[in-house]
């Protein structure tokens, strides 16, 4: 009897101390891919010891299923189509609560070979990657960028998610999607809302295609903020002002809007509105209108999935979250003349914002604290971040406040587990412009015919995209040279940004175009993407003046060169957004593309590109 008792005891110890001790689960809170769909990236926000994966081969369709032990998913189950890849689909769910086991099925075409599939763990992330090797520069993407991006489009991914009904025990109050999310990624109190049936979405599946990186299908209003949410990645280009009314726009590239919120208009106050648009097939634009709207800053939730549009008196005193990331370590280095990096690891998941001023970037940091100045000059190496300095935001966090000159690009980026930030400033030299090879003073030969500005892209030590030492900066010079040869021919006026592989910089590019006071400009650049399989022809413009420009000599382009028509888009790049005359930027192939750059290389090929542009110049110029 005494046994059995003390084996009781044993036994009620023993199981006690299990529970005490069991491992705190993995929670997956975002599901991230590479632009090829042949790396898949599962985030984490906690820490574990173990991570254990179970994999099995299926069949009908041909199929690996991958379980994760001990894991919960704090999103939706959801699934993904590619064709980008070997990879057909992938499908990420809670298998099982009971115990907790998240399971991920990878469904791929007769193409796939099971032995370049491999499984990495990095902190407390799973990285899936398929014949890909992997490198640090992977594992970021774009949070800001100055100019306007037309590259990495998933231009095939589809996705579905489940939306499941919130219950609560007062049927009359129920936690909406908003609020959950509120909480989850900015510590709200998860404060209760009367049920409102159009923001309470009871359908069993959401299906929307992901023209690229994200795809926005949520706002919710609280306390004159906007909180947007979605799937994907965001990103935003640099904010601008309209007036009458008052407006400010963001940019997000390769975004799509759900139908569900597109133009429609939300209240942040008596006088202020928010809304959000499908302004182009790629692109989506938030628009804040009335009030003050230059106090509003986006700032990046811990996975990203979200972004909240905080006016910066109306967060003043909430608490945006609850882990405090501090700075494990950071870094600042001269890459080379014109460019500088500054690198953040922290040791959580940080939630921060970037704002752009003409004389300084603003870095918030809102769950951060400790930044070490003593630590940060020790280990520098950038006389432009050396002027770097630190003030205390209210409440908790710092922010970061690094001067600039005002033709600074800025390009920020975020790691996919969001424990590190990367600014990177590139300052073109002021001098370089005078100590290479000075550029001719053209004069007009005759002020009553048409002056065409030809800008061949980058130059110099800028040498643009690259594949196999080929680099852009030559394969511009080269039809840009074409083309100013056969305008000649006709009797234009042309005058070259560049004649030469010199460097020039964009506001030089500009200022020649100015002073020459050019009728068109045009900008000849090769595109590139992070995988091979990209190709075709696409045409840029900008101000309203230079669609037309666009449309006629795109149509000439496209119909004279054997590549996919890729279409037309609406950039905000340097060159065509600050000149006075119509002006365009045309990419003439994929240098990344193998095929395509053996093109790009011919005589052949370049000698059409230049007469495709030349005719679409003369047809605008006769019809105008």
């Amino acid at each position: 009897m005494i046994k059995k008792l003390w084996l009781i005891f044993f036994i009620f110890i023993t199981a006690l101390f299990s529970t005490v001790y069991a491992e705190e689960a993995l929670k997956i809170n975002s599901i991230h891919f590479d632009n090829s769909d042949n790396v898949i990236f599962l985030a984490s926000v906690n820490k574990v010891q173990y991570i254990n994966l179970k994999s099995m081969k299926l069949s009908n369709p041909d199929r690996i299923s991958i379980d994760i032990d001990n894991a919960i998913l704090t999103r939706p189950n959801s699934s993904w189509d590619f064709k980008n890849s070997a990879i057909k689909q992938v499908k990420l769910s809670q298998f099982t609560t009971n115990p907790n086991v998240v399971r991920m099925v990878i469904t791929y075409n007769k193409k796939f070979n099971i032995n370049k599939l491999k499984i990495y763990r990095i902190d407390n992330n799973i990285i899936i990657s398929y014949n890909k090797n992997l490198y640090s520069q992977n594992f970021f993407s774009n949070v800001y960028d100055d100019e306007s991006s037309t590259e990495n489009y998933y231009e095939y991914t589809t996705f579905e998610e489940e939306v499941k009904p919130q219950t609560a025990q007062n049927p009359d109050l129920v936690r909406t999607p908003e609020a959950i999310e509120i909480q989850k990624a900015f510590n709200s109190k998860g404060e209760l809302v009367k049920k409102d049936n159009s923001q309470i979405n009871i359908n069993n599946k959401r299906a929307d295609k992901l023209k690229s990186r994200f795809c926005a299908h949520r706002i919710d209003v609280k306390r004159g903020n906007a909180l947007i949410r979605g799937i994907g990645e965001i990103a935003i280009e640099k904010a601008f002002t309209l007036s009458n009314p008052s407006r400010l726009v963001f940019d997000m590239p390769n975004t799509y809007v759900s139908p569900e919120i597109r133009n429609k208009e939300y209240v942040l106050s008596e006088n202020e509105t928010i809304k959000i648009g499908q302004n182009e097939p790629t692109k989506a634009r938030i628009v804040v209108t009335g009030g003050n709207p230059d106090k509003f800053r986006p700032i990046y939730s811990y996975d990203r999935q979200s972004i909240f549009l905080a006016h910066e008196d109306r967060i003043l005193g909430m608490k945006l979250y609850d882990k405090t990331a501090a700075i494990y370590t950071y870094s600042a280095k001269k890459i080379n003349d014109t460019t500088d990096v500054l690198q953040f690891l922290f040791t959580e998941p940080v939630i921060h914002s970037i704002k752009k001023f003409d004389d300084k970037v603003e870095i918030n940091l809102y769950n951060s604290s400790g930044f070490d100045h003593a630590a940060y000059r020790k280990n520098l190496n950038s006389e432009v971040l050396s002027k770097l300095r630190t003030d205390k935001l209210p409440y908790s966090g710092i922010k970061v406040i690094i001067p600039i000159k005002k033709n600074t690009v800025v390009d920020y980026k975020e790691s996919f587990d969001n424990k590190q930030l990367r600014l990177t400033l590139t300052t073109p030299k002021e001098t370089e412009i005078k100590t290479a090879k000075p550029i001719p003073a053209f004069i007009k030969k005759n002020p009553n015919v048409r002056t065409i500005i030809v800008d061949a892209g980058h130059g110099g030590s800028d040498v643009g995209a690259t594949r196999e030492n080929i680099y852009e900066k030559d394969i511009t010079l080269d039809i840009a040279k074409r083309l100013e040869k056969i305008l000649e021919k006709k009797g234009y006026n042309v005058v070259m940004t560049r004649c030469n592989d010199t460097y020039v910089s964009l506001q030089e590019r500009v200022e020649i175009t100015d002073k020459n006071d050019g009728d068109l400009f045009v900008s000849v650049h090769v595109n590139s993407s992070v995988t091979p399989e990209g190709n075709g022809l696409e045409t840029h413009y900008y101000t309203p003046q230079s669609y037309e420009f666009a449309q006629i000599v795109h149509k000439e382009f496209a119909s004279a060169i054997d590549s996919k028509d890729r279409g037309l888009f609406k950039s905000k790049f340097y060159v065509i957004n600050h000149t006075k005359c119509p002006s365009i930027l045309v990419e003439t192939g994929f240098i990344s593309n193998p095929e395509e750059r053996k093109e790009l290389m011919t005589t052949q090929r370049k000698q059409k590109t230049a007469e495709a542009i030349a005719k679409g110049i003369f047809k605008y110029l006769d019809k105008n």
